[in-house]
């Protein structure tokens, strides 16, 4: 469950007085995550540009473990802020911040009961493609889902940029309403100015249930997925 305060700002400021907005007033979404206890929960952050469940990913970062997170995205308008963190169940919200303000959102995320439908990351790995000559990598995951019933957030954050991915299944899959199949997912990123650093790559998968597989983090090496007990 998602929370939204719209926080008062300069920009609003100059508006009252009939100013014109400063240039380059930065627009921004931030806010904090908590569990049913009120106590701080880390994870991630990632946005869809447009309309929700659009599968058209922008931007992402972390949630420290004080659980709190901030975007800064480059135009005002609708977006779909989905927030994950490992053992709870994932929460998607439309959210709308206008141009040159900040959107201030607070996030209650409830633990999953069980596991037993969560999905799974198998495998992480990152692939040079030498008939590039180095220029693109390929980014890869290896998902199953125990109930088959995958939906498109196959998802990768890269921090460094903070660009967020849905990476591309092993079939074509025209309807996202649609089951995804188990298997390895990847996206193609282009590494002719830089190579790829593991360190900065996060991912996470989530069914159509909204059952959330754990946070897959550098060293990137899966580990067993536990019930979450919540302690008030």
């Amino acid at each position: 469950m998602i929370r939204v305060v719209l926080v008062a700002c300069l920009a609003f400021s100059l508006v009252a007085l009939g100013l014109p907005l400063e240039a380059g007033a930065a627009t921004i979404i931030t806010g904090i995550v908590k569990n049913e206890a009120g106590k701080p929960l880390a994870g991630l952050a990632l946005l869809e540009k447009g309309e929700i469940h659009n599968n058209v990913w922008d931007r992402g970062t972390v949630v420290g473990a004080d659980g709190r997170f901030r975007i800064e995205v480059p135009t005002g308008g609708q977006y779909g802020l989905h927030v994950y963190s490992s053992g709870h169940i994932y929460s998607p919200e439309a959210v709308k911040v206008e141009t040159g303000k900040t959107l201030e959102v607070k996030v209650l995320l409830d633990p999953e009961p069980m596991r037993a439908n969560t999905p799974v990351i198998k495998k992480a790995g990152f692939f040079p493609y030498e008939a590039r000559q180095g220029k693109v990598t390929f980014v890869k995951l290896d998902v199953e889902d125990p109930n088959g019933d995958l939906g498109p957030q196959i998802l990768a954050l890269n921090v460094a940029t903070g660009r967020a991915y849905a990476m591309d299944p092993p079939k074509r899959i025209k309807d996202l309403k649609a089951n995804f199949p188990n298997g390895v997912y990847q996206i193609e990123v282009d590494t002719s100015k830089a190579p790829i650093n593991p360190r900065d790559w996060h991912f996470v998968v989530a069914d159509h249930q909204c059952n959330t597989s754990d946070i897959l983090s550098f060293p990137h090496e899966p580990k067993p997925q536990n019930v979450i007990k919540v302690t008030k």
